[in-house]
């Protein structure tokens, strides 16, 4: 019996490659799509994706030993939307915005997105959102970019590239990152505007984070919130002391006090992964020092050991760091643990973050379902793409999807959004390098549709 290739329902459907624990595909669940497959090598982040997604088809295995027509078959119809973040980590931003230093082009990792574009030619789905890291966009003026969107170009897709803050769509999290968005149709390309912002953000710093964060923000509708702060994201989970029982449930610090904790805690009735990792005597002690938004600086002379005697003042500033209650976190990823590695110190708080806390910062709902240990558990939280952020991406192409695909879109799928044409020039879709102080000003009607968004990192000295 040969395979539907629409879905009965006016559901449009998705595959998530490189799933991890499912962030990306929770959060187009929410916006209206069903998952009937995906690909994760890892073990315990292929139980949580199934665990979360019992009716899909779940490979786990090395994406590179999967034949993409043999899992094709076993799917439950035809998708039309194939997602998924593969790991380009050799382009992590980590050594700075557009420095190749530091960075290994030939990273075995860079060139599993060749993967991702295999099954999106072997499925065929209408439309393509594959995330990466953004020093994929900014590496090498943008070289290894024009090679993903040559390469989905062969198979017939035409993609655009767009850094996203997560901020600045509901997540209580200062964390960047880049997504090409396509599809095959010839439909232009809708991004999410931002419905939250703080103009005040990044006064004083010296890097130009602003540049690369205000994606789409002069498409901004008239209401436009605060972001998400830890307070809202955290406030009514309970004190608790590092270390204790690993699966231990506690109730609510009372009710919910803001839009964002009621929505996720959404239908659990108690606290669960409300665990933090014991700190070392070294990060105890520094903890005694540290106000809310102060880091290693603010230590005495004494506990400026190691590798903290030998940073400059003005650089590694979320190191040793201790989160402020009314401002979003920094970038959670799978170190949260360890205090040396990042801001992660609790506001209030003489521990770092816990797993509950951390996977509210990324926006999972608190009946979502993580398998494995604590260890495991706490690196897929950090490894996941926001749900809030691709429930925004979801929403703003369930439109253009749902038209591709023939089915008719209400009221309710409509959304703020501005659109991008994926033919125009590659150079210009890229645009970018490390954004310097501007001697002389570009027009925006110079750069196009897509540089509206960007111009500001397009706008650099030669």
């Amino acid at each position: 019996m040969s395979r539907p290739t629409m879905n009965a329902t006016a559901i449009p459907t998705m595959v998530d490659l490189f799933s991890g624990a499912g962030g990306m595909s929770a959060g187009f669940s929410s916006a209206g799509y069903r998952l009937i497959g995906g690909v994760e090598n890892w073990g315990p982040a292929a139980r949580s994706l199934q665990a979360n997604h019992p009716d899909a088809y779940v490979e786990t295995r090395d994406i590179r030993a999967v034949d993409a027509a043999e899992f094709s078959a076993k799917l439950q119809c035809h998708p039309n939307l194939v997602l998924g973040g593969p790991s380009c980590q050799g382009f992590s931003t980590s050594g700075g915005l557009s420095r190749s230093a530091g960075r290994k082009i030939d990273d075995e990792r860079n060139s599993l997105f060749l993967d991702f574009v295999r099954f999106v030619d072997a499925l065929q789905p209408e439309w393509v959102v594959m995330e990466n890291v953004p020093g994929l966009l900014l590496f090498n003026r943008g070289v290894v970019a024009k090679e993903v969107i040559k390469q989905f170009r062969v198979v017939g897709y035409h993609v655009a590239p767009m850094i996203l803050l997560a901020a600045d769509f509901g997540v209580p999290q200062l964390r960047r990152r880049l997504f090409f968005v396509g599809n095959r149709t010839g439909a232009k390309i809708p991004f999410p505007v931002p419905t939250n912002r703080n103009p005040d953000l990044w006064k004083g710093f010296a890097l130009p984070f602003e540049h690369l964060s205000r994606i789409g923000n002069k498409s901004a509708g008239a209401k436009v919130e605060r972001h998400v702060s830890f307070e809202d994201a955290c406030g009514d989970l309970p004190v608790i002391q590092p270390g204790g029982p690993e699966d231990r449930v506690v109730a609510y610090d009372g009710q919910a006090t803001s839009d964002y904790q009621r929505s996720l805690r959404g239908r659990a009735q108690d606290v669960t992964l409300h665990y933090a990792f014991q700190p070392t005597e070294f990060e105890r002690a520094a903890m005694e020092f540290l106000r809310p938004g102060q880091n290693w600086t603010a230590l005495p002379p004494e506990l400026k050991v190691g590798r903290f005697s030998k940073i400059r003042s003005y650089d590694a500033t979320t190191l040793m760091r201790r989160l402020s209650l009314d401002l979003p976190a920094y970038t959670i990823n799978t170190k949260f643990n360890d205090a040396t590695t990042g801001a992660y110190i609790h506001p209030t708080q003489n521990r770092t973050l816990s797993l509950r806390e951390a996977a509210r910062l990324q926006s999972f709902p608190d009946a979502y379902i993580f398998t494995g240990s604590v260890s495991e558990v706490r690196k897929q939280i950090g490894n996941a793409v926001p749900p809030a952020l691709a429930k925004r991406i979801g929403r703003a192409i369930r439109p253009a999807v749902l038209a591709d695909v023939g089915m008719k879109a209400n009221a309710t799928d409509e959304h703020p959004q501005f659109l991008v044409d994926a033919h125009q020039d590659v150079d210009i879709l890229i645009g970018l390098k490390a954004p310097r102080p501007e001697k002389k000003k570009v027009s925006d009607n110079q750069l196009g549709l897509f540089c509206e968004s960007c111009a500001a990192s397009a706008r650099t000295q030669s």
